[in-house]
């Protein structure tokens, strides 16, 4: 039998808050095409090995990431980008991340590696030195 194709498959389930609150999950697959002469069971293992190490997260305790009131986003002073004028609710726009209110905001972007999805809006770092929060509509 000649194989032509390895395609290897694995997945991880891991409570964030307890058995009975939120999980994180992630599957990844990989797929390789053996050389002619390679064997087969040592090109699986090296395909398991990349995805055991992908699947090593740990899910972050939920006592991490801090609370946030999205009605005290939607009151900080977004500015737009092309009028530079105050953004207006549903609009996309830009504020200094030491903006005073934004603290609690820019802590959990970065507990959550620079970008967040929070109510109607996807929160990103932006400048050379990560020194704005751009918040734009999240499409649905």
């Amino acid at each position: 039998m000649k194989i032509e194709r390895i395609v290897v498959g694995k997945g991880k389930s891991v409570p964030v808050d307890g058995p009975d609150g939120q999980w994180s999950k992630a599957y990844y697959e990989l797929e390789a095409v053996p050389a002619e002469n390679e064997d087969v069971q040592a090109v699986k293992m090296r395909l398991e090995d990349v995805l055991d190490q992908w699947l090593s997260f740990k899910a972050k305790p939920e006592a991490e990431i801090p609370k946030l009131d999205l009605a005290e986003l939607d009151q900080l002073p977004w500015t737009t980008y092309k009028t530079k004028e105050p953004a207006k609710e549903g609009e996309a726009g830009w504020i200094f991340t030491n903006t005073k209110g934004a603290e609690e905001l820019a802590k959990a972007m970065q507990k959550s590696e620079g970008k967040l999805e929070l109510g109607a809006y996807e929160y990103r770092f932006s400048g050379k030195e990560k020194n704005f929060i751009t918040r734009k509509p999240v499409k649905k």
